[in-house]
């Protein structure tokens, strides 16, 4: 009884297996078909193309005027009217401001009157000098005691006019300039008088050959005064033409340091005018890239705070010296600014080519993978990746040039290759052109 319950036990779990049997290797089936199809891996691939690639090099400077001048009145005194403030545009010529003339042309009147008193010294004085000759005794003597009269008129005037003028000059009711020419012109009558006595004198008692001499001097004094007087008068007119202070440039007010009824000095920077019209970035450049800086040679120009996007300038000065503090060549570049957008100070990036390939295989940075044996990309034989290790050149932001391991024809996987392994099947989801 026992044997046939075993028996039936063993034959229930046999019909039972022979059931289970293909129930599992179905499944086993199903699972190893899904794990086929996992294996597939999808990729993006383009195929290999011959381009051009640029190697550039970026390069900040700051931008600069073009041209900048400093304004310097070239005479002293106070502001009469200031015409300009800053921010206006300007045009070569125009009058900035105007220094008071009163002061000038009041010393060019007394500077007059004392070429006066000199040209009659001289009249004096050869006439002294005609008497040492002895000719015409008594005319000359008539001539010499109206002159001495006159002389000494002239004298009394000047030293009643220099006595007023030292007490006003004390109580500082008057300047110095003004007191120096009362006192001068004092010293020029006391000179024509004694230029007057001595030639009197002179007549009087006889000259000698000394008193000829002497004569002689005092004429030759007499002119070199009247020449220095004049000299000064010319001099002063000359200051005069520049009460009036112009531009020298057409330009925008960057700076003004004037107004009216402020002093100036002939050391002063009064305005600072700059020509915006074109800006100048420098930039410093190392010693592998200045012999790629060629006057008049165009460079791609980008300011971030203008937002304009990438403009072009000229280069139009190379420092032919390296720079001893930062060991670089300076680089001026001239970029045009019609509409002054660009404005002194901003920032300002600069490409530079330092080195461009042109009909050679190029393939996409990213497509480039390494590993302890080299770099290497994955290319698509027969729905199979296949791994090709690959050397490179010169590359840029996107592309890079591939010397060996590439060639036309073949399809380099652009995305999905970090997935892939060598022989992996794939499934081509997109082919893109370069």
């Amino acid at each position: 009884m026992l044997y046939k319950k075993g028996f039936g036990y063993r034959l229930i779990l046999s019909l039972i297996l022979l059931v289970l049997i293909p129930f599992f290797s179905a499944c086993s089936k199903t699972k190893q078909y899904h794990e086929e199809k996992k294996q597939s891996i999808p990729v993006i691939i383009m195929p290999v193309q011959k381009g051009s690639i640029e190697n550039i090099m970026q390069y900040t400077g700051i931008v600069q005027p073009k041209k900048i001048v400093y304004v310097v009145s070239p005479i002293s005194g106070m502001v009469s009217k200031a015409y300009f403030g800053v921010g206006d545009r300007v045009k070569s010529g125009e009058t900035l401001f105007s220094v008071d003339s009163k002061e000038l042309e009041a010393n060019i009147k007394l500077l007059e009157e004392q070429l006066k008193v000199a040209r009659e010294s001289i009249l004096l004085a050869k006439t002294a000098f005609s008497s040492a000759k002895g000719s015409g005794y008594k005319s000359q003597k008539l001539q010499l005691e109206s002159a001495l009269t006159s002389a000494e008129n002239n004298y009394t005037a000047a030293k009643t006019a220099l006595d007023i003028a030292t007490v006003l000059y004390e109580t500082k009711s008057i300047n110095s300039m003004k007191y120096y020419e009362i006192k001068n012109q004092f010293e020029q009558a006391k000179t024509a008088l004694r230029t007057s006595d001595s030639a009197y004198n002179l007549f009087v008692y006889q000259l000698s050959e000394e008193a000829i001499s002497s004569a002689t001097h005092q004429l030759n004094q007499a002119i070199a005064s009247y020449d220095a007087i004049k000299i000064q008068i010319e001099t002063a007119k000359e200051m005069l033409k520049h009460t009036n202070v112009e531009s020298p440039i057409d330009g925008v007010i960057v700076a003004k340091d004037v107004f009216e009824g402020s002093l100036i000095s002939n050391t002063m920077v009064s305005y600072i005018v700059a020509d915006t019209d074109t800006v100048q970035i420098s930039i410093s450049v190392t010693e592998h890239v200045i012999n790629k800086m060629i006057e008049g040679s165009e460079l791609k120009i980008e300011i971030p705070a203008v937002g304009a996007g990438v403009s072009s300038g000229k280069i139009s000065s190379v420092s032919p010296v390296m720079d001893k503090t930062t060991f670089a060549y300076q680089v001026l570049i001239d970029v045009p600014n019609q509409n002054n957008h660009i404005r002194p100070g901003m920032t300002a990036k600069v490409d530079i080519i330092t080195e461009k390939r042109e009909a050679i295989i190029t393939a996409p940075l990213n497509s480039i993978l390494s590993d302890d044996n080299g770099k290497f990309v994955f290319t698509i034989e027969d729905n199979k990746a296949i791994k090709r290790f690959v050397d490179t050149g010169i590359s840029n932001n996107d592309y890079i040039e591939i010397t060996k391991g590439l060639e036309m024809g073949n399809y380099l996987v652009v995305k999905g290759q970090h997935f892939l392994k060598h022989n992996d099947p794939v499934t081509l989801s997109q082919e893109v052109s370069k």
